[in-house]
């Protein structure tokens, strides 16, 4: 395989695993974000963070994938010379992607905490009224 077929099918195949990446992020942690955003925000609203909870990890993880440079400085023609270079930025579009959803990860974390904090001072608040 030639230096050039190898750029185009690995930038798809890297980018699928990237997405891929955000995909099974969103199903490892979709049932127990599930269960807290219903108890938080009710069956509708919860239903709308869930779908924004994999909608945002799929968008995190190809962001990262795209943020990669091949260019930086170089010319096509010295990108595709150096198969070496083509093999270093697709671990780096992959480092990037996990990079990316884990921040998305940690960002959703922080949106649990205000929310689990939110329904202990509700509960707190119904149990003073009783």
């Amino acid at each position: 395989m030639s230096n050039e077929h190898y750029l185009i099918v690995s930038y798809f195949v890297v980018g699928f695993v990237s997405l891929g990446v955000g995909l099974t992020a969103y199903r490892l942690l979709r049932a127990p974000f599930a269960v807290i955003a219903e108890r938080v925000s009710g069956k509708s609203r919860g239903l709308i963070l869930i779908r924004t909870l994999a909608t945002s990890l799929a968008v995190a993880a190809l962001l990262g994938f795209l943020s990669v440079d091949y260019k930086a400085c170089l010319t096509y023609e010295q990108v595709v010379k150096d198969r070496d270079y083509l093999v270093e930025m697709n671990h780096r579009q992959l480092e990037r992607a996990g990079n990316w959803t884990a921040g998305a990860v940690l960002v959703w974390g922080f949106v649990v905490v205000i929310g689990l904090v939110a329904l202990r001072k509700n509960a707190s608040a119904e149990e003073r009224k009783e």
